[in-house]
């Protein structure tokens, strides 16, 4: 059809030249005109057709989607993680489990107290949160019995700010991951820990009073 297009178009502003000395001159410059457009609609041809091409992940399969309302969540809300839409649960589920959380309990082991006084140190909630991580060792099992670990702050008001440590990957059958948060209070522009509290993310479901992994 390009080629039919570009024969009209010569015939027509061959005849328009026709009675001109220079006919054969101008029939050439048009010529290459014509040629050079036809080569710039080729290569347009061949990117219009690469774009219409599905990605290799809409050819595979192999992708993710996340519902719209989730993202902001991704922010702060420790009940939005990323690893949710990633897991595969196929197999659990043919076993008849279900996956949970527990609920929330104290946190049960030592840490420095002196993280937990208003003793003018922690200038942000950011800074106290990985001090207290540094103390109580959270990262020594990081890529080999947890494989990730992502913090989150959500500041309830310019007093308060509640911190998540997720740990995610560990090596136990039942036992998926953990989600720590620290409650952090502001006092004379400093921070310090108030309360530390735990619950675990479960592979084969949780108890019936939601407080352990089955």
């Amino acid at each position: 059809m390009k080629r039919l297009f570009a024969l009209f178009l010569i015939g027509v502003l061959v005849s328009g030249c026709s009675n001109t000395e220079n006919h054969q001159e101008k029939v050439t410059e048009l010529e290459n005109k014509i040629a050079e457009v036809y080569a710039q609609l080729e290569e347009k041809e061949m990117e219009i057709e690469t774009l219409s091409q599905p990605s290799m992940e809409e050819e595979t399969g192999e992708f993710i989607t996340i519902p719209k309302n989730q993202v902001p969540l991704l922010w702060r809300d420790v009940d939005a993680q990323l690893w949710d839409y990633i897991i595969d649960d196929s197999l659990a589920e043919e076993n008849g489990w279900e996956k949970g959380i527990t609920i929330w309990r104290e946190w049960d082991s030592d840490y420095d107290q002196a993280l937990g006084s208003a003793n003018q140190t922690w200038e942000s909630p950011g800074v106290l949160m990985n001090a207290w991580m540094l103390d109580v060792g959270l990262s020594n099992g990081l890529g080999m019995d947890v494989w990730e670990i992502n913090t989150r702050i959500d500041f309830k008001d310019d007093g308060i700010a509640e911190g998540y440590i997720m740990n995610y990957g560990m090596r136990d059958d039942s036992v998926s991951g953990s989600d720590i948060k620290l409650t952090m209070i502001k006092e004379n522009d400093f921070w310090y820990v108030e309360k530390v509290e735990v619950r675990y993310r479960c592979s084969r479901g949780v108890s019936e009073d939601e407080d352990v992994c089955m």
